[in-house]
């Protein structure tokens, strides 16, 4: 009577193709908990609401030059610099404002909460 079932060789040739198989798995769900990490730290929509706020800072330092061109000094305060504008200045990043100094004219962005954006 033969008996039946599986050889040495067989059986290491299984354990092989699981072995591999295993490596590949694990090296595709590496790669992509590193993608998302990458993509999580870049924050490409953050970086673009935070140029969007700065480009809605440079219109505002538009119009502060454009006062100071037909006034012939800078706005008195922000109070002032807003009231030049149709409604307050709307931030993407929440939390954000901007900074006035009557003394230069300048304006600066000012981030409340990084975490927000």
């Amino acid at each position: 009577m033969k008996q039946r079932g599986f050889g040495y060789i067989e059986i290491v040739i299984v354990m092989a193709v699981v072995a591999v198989a295993g490596y590949l798995l694990m090296q595709y769900f590496t790669s992509t908990a590193k993608t998302v990490e990458k993509m999580q730290q870049d924050r490409p929509l953050a970086r673009a609401k935070l140029a969007a706020d700065q480009a809605t800072l440079t219109s505002v330092q538009g119009l502060v030059r454009s006062y100071q061109a037909d006034k012939g000094q800078f706005p008195p305060d922000k109070a002032t610099v807003v009231g030049l504008l149709a409604s307050p200045p709307r931030f993407q990043c929440p939390g954000n404002d901007f900074d006035y100094d009557p003394a230069t004219g300048s304006l600066g962005l000012t981030i409340n909460d990084d975490s927000r954006c």
